[in-house]
């Protein structure tokens, strides 16, 4: 019996048997089978969507955190300008941590100018170039 519509057929006898007549069945109908749904979509596996990125792009300006980190970074390159190399590069490595303690303390996520991995990652990333940056401000002339 080939299984024509309407034929029920009895459930084979042994599990791998109907193995055999499922790839039959793809020989003769090569459209693709959606796998069963087992409920929503994780969140890392949605489809991205725009509209979405965009409205959440307009949001960022108003985000206090942006506006903090981008103002000790002006801050820092003005002193530069101003003061020396040296003074402004202890103040950008003040700022980055004063990053790393605000993203130790605050809850998750965080402000969003500082969080961008796990919690402890980012922590560690701003402490060791806030550290870095002031030693080798260290190296640099009077």
């Amino acid at each position: 019996m080939s299984g024509g519509a309407g034929v029920h057929r009895a459930a084979p006898a042994h599990p791998g048997a109907g193995a055999r007549e499922r790839v039959e069945r793809a020989v003769q109908d090569p459209r693709p089978v959606d796998p069963p749904s087992t409920g929503p979509i994780p969140v890392e596996e949605a489809p991205l969507d725009p509209r979405a990125i965009a409205r959440a792009s307009l949001d960022a300006a108003r985000n206090v955190s942006l506006w903090w980190t981008s103002s000790g970074i002006v801050v820092a390159t003005v002193v530069a300008l101003a003061v020396g190399t040296r003074a402004g590069a202890f103040v950008l490595a003040g700022v980055a941590l004063v990053g790393a303690v605000v993203r130790a303390v605050l809850p998750s996520p965080g402000p969003v100018a500082l969080t961008v991995r796990a919690k402890a990652i980012d922590v560690a990333v701003l402490a060791l170039f806030g550290v870095g940056v002031a030693l080798l401000a260290q190296l640099l002339p009077r």
